[in-house]
């Protein structure tokens, strides 16, 4: 463990650009995959909703293995760096893969689908928790941490805008009338953006924190020292039910202009742009906002406040699309701000993990919280595929009824909102308020823990 110092503009962006890269496919996992799952590939929308669950809790397996595999890389480059390198490249082939549509019988297809998707799921995980256990070997410092997280939060979006706003407009250009090919040769083109994102990552970072004592590979005692950090199951529910909201939300956006407010792609993009730039600006302001107040209250406040506007959504005409783009807008840009606080806290877990329990695993640590974000993002998506099967919701057709729209407009506000307010119960029980993480890093640099 080595003291906190002062990270530069060029690595914060450095760093920044790797998440970039990730969000090409979380975004488009959140906001994208269930409607060409649906409308695009032509599974029903319970298939693909279960299909979502069942996948990811392969993660469960995963994820703490690339983690513990992570805490035990050692290299010149350093333990989580190298990993950018090696898997960039099949992350971005598993990009172009997954929205690809084989010559199959149906059930053909089905299983091509989920072995694309699985495929594309141990990728994230290969390069995603090696990514986000970086951000805890850069600096200690709680002020830097949240300054990184904040400049994470505010590039991130780009990346995701290519997953999101820019695929349906480019996929239509490219190929008018094969909206099938027109996105699959878009991501291709997205995942060779966000291979070299990850290069630049890798070249613009340094890792600087190292665990004080080294160990061999043992996931089954990780997995022991990180049960003990009570604050990380606090925060693993916040975790999952923020997700959760984000997910069932995030995913009804193209629903909701499409069948709802009877709009195409055009609207669409403004919808997803808006929504950028909006999480990007609350990412912005998480910094300033986080400092002055304590994070952990913010945090609260934060989540009613979406929960509220979410709700709101419930009664907005739709005769008008520009009002619901308007709510849209401010729902993300609140999101912003909850996202970075969202990964400072888990940086704050993993040193407190290391105060209390003599132990750093942060790969282990950054695994966990991210099967849990993961767990979270597939029953959002199982919850969107059934609810949508529940109101009948056709595929097929470009007109809905009356119970899918009605469906469709609860996915957009009340049913993401009730988690929403979960998410602000569950942060009340988090104790890792600013004043005791300046004291458990204080300790750590000193080689203090919480028993000597």
């Amino acid at each position: 463990m080595v003291a906190g110092e002062k990270l530069s503009v060029r690595e914060k962006v450095g760093y920044s650009l790797g998440d970039a890269a990730s969000h090409i496919v979380f975004d488009s996992s959140v906001a994208i995959l269930a409607y060409y799952y649906t409308d695009v590939y032509g599974l029903p929308p319970a298939v693909m909703g279960t299909m979502f669950l069942l996948v990811r809790l392969l993660d469960a397996i995963t994820d703490p293995i690339m983690g513990a595999i992570a805490d035990a890389t050692s290299t010149r480059w350093g333990r989580f760096r190298p990993w950018l390198l090696a898997i960039c490249v099949p992350f971005a082939v598993s990009c172009v893969l997954v929205y690809s549509i084989p010559s199959f019988s149906d059930s053909g297809k089905i299983v091509y689908a989920v072995g694309a998707y699985i495929f594309m799921t141990l990728m994230y995980t290969a390069i995603n928790i090696p990514y986000c256990s970086l951000g805890a070997a850069l600096t200690t410092d709680p002020g830097e941490s949240l300054s990184l997280q904040s400049w994470r939060f505010a590039i991130a979006p780009i990346g995701g805008a290519l997953g999101t706003a820019f695929i349906l407009p480019l996929s239509d250009f490219l190929y008018p009338g094969d909206r099938a090919t027109g996105i699959q040769v878009s991501m291709g083109i997205f995942g060779v953006i966000g291979c070299l994102m990850f290069i630049a990552c890798f070249f613009t970072t340094r890792e600087r924190v190292q665990p004080i004592k080294e160990e061999n590979l043992n996931i089954a005692r990780d997995v022991k020292i990180l049960f003990r950090n009570e604050q990380w199951w606090v925060l693993s529910v916040y975790n999952f039910t923020m997700l959760v909201a984000v997910v069932i939300r995030g995913g009804a956006v193209v629903y909701y202009v499409n069948s709802v407010l009877g709009k195409g792609a055009d609207i669409i993009t403004w919808f997803m742009l808006g929504g950028m730039f909006a999480s990007m600006f609350g990412s912005v302001l998480a910094k300033p906002f986080g400092t002055r107040f304590c994070k952990v209250k913010f945090s609260f406040w934060i989540n009613m406040l979406n929960a509220a506007l979410g709700v709101a959504c419930f009664w907005l005409p739709i005769q008008y699309w520009v009002l619901p783009l308007i709510f849209h807008i401010l729902i993300q840009l609140v999101q912003g701000g909850n996202a970075a606080l969202q990964w400072s806290m888990i940086t704050d877990t993993n040193n407190y993990g290391e105060w209390k329990t003599q132990r750093r695993i942060t790969g282990m640590n950054v695994a966990a919280n991210i099967f849990v974000i993961k767990l979270g993002v597939a029953v959002g998506g199982a919850i969107l595929g059934w609810v949508l099967a529940y109101y009948n919701y056709a595929s097929s057709s470009h007109v809905q009824s009356t119970e899918a729209i009605n469906g469709i407009i609860m996915l957009f506000s009340v049913i993401p909102s009730v988690f929403y307010v979960l998410t602000a119960i569950a942060i009340r029980f988090y104790r890792l308020n600013n004043e005791r993480m300046n004291t458990v890093v204080t300790d750590l640099n000193r080689g203090a823990f919480a028993d000597s």
